[in-house]
C-alpha cells in the first residue's frame, strides 16, 4: 500500500469514523479506487487521494491517532505499507494485519475532495 493524502484530511476522515477511540477499537485504513478509507466501529469515511499500490492495513485507533498527532504539520506525505507497518518517512507504526487487494466498500460517507 503507498499513497499521498494531506495529514489534515486523514485527520478529518479518522475523526469521521471514530471521535474518541477506546482501547480496544481498532482502525482500517485502505487505499484504492483512487480514494483512502478509513473504517471503524462499521462508520467508514472516504477521500479521494493520490494511490500508487492499493492495500489495508488494521492498527490500533489510539496509535493511529498519536501517529497522526506526530505529522500533523507536513502538508502531504506519502504514508507507506512496508514489512515494519505503515509509515510516514522512517517512522513505523506496527500493523495487525494487512491486505494487499482490498476493494472499496458500497457505501461510505464523509466523502471529501470531490
Amino acid at each position: 500500500m503507498k499513497f499521498h493524502i494531506s495529514v489534515r484530511e486523514l485527520e478529518r476522515l479518522f475523526k469521521a469514523t471514530v471521535e474518541r477511540p477506546r482501547k480496544a477499537d481498532t482502525v482500517t485504513l485502505s487505499a484504492c479506487a483512487s480514494y483512502v478509507f478509513v473504517e471503524c466501529r462499521g462508520d467508514i469515511a472516504g477521500a479521494k487521494a493520490a494511490v500508487y499500490r492499493d492495500g489495508a492495513v488494521t492498527l490500533k485507533a489510539k496509535k493511529f491517532r498519536d501517529f497522526l498527532k506526530t505529522y500533523k504539520n507536513m502538508e502531504a506525505p506519502i504514508f507507506e505499507e512496508s514489512a515494519d507497518g505503515l509509515r510516514i518517512k522512517t517512522l513505523p507504526i506496527p500493523v495487525a494485519s494487512y491486505d494487499p487487494k482490498p476493494k472499496p466498500p458500497a457505501e461510505f460517507s464523509g466523502v471529501t475532495g470531490h
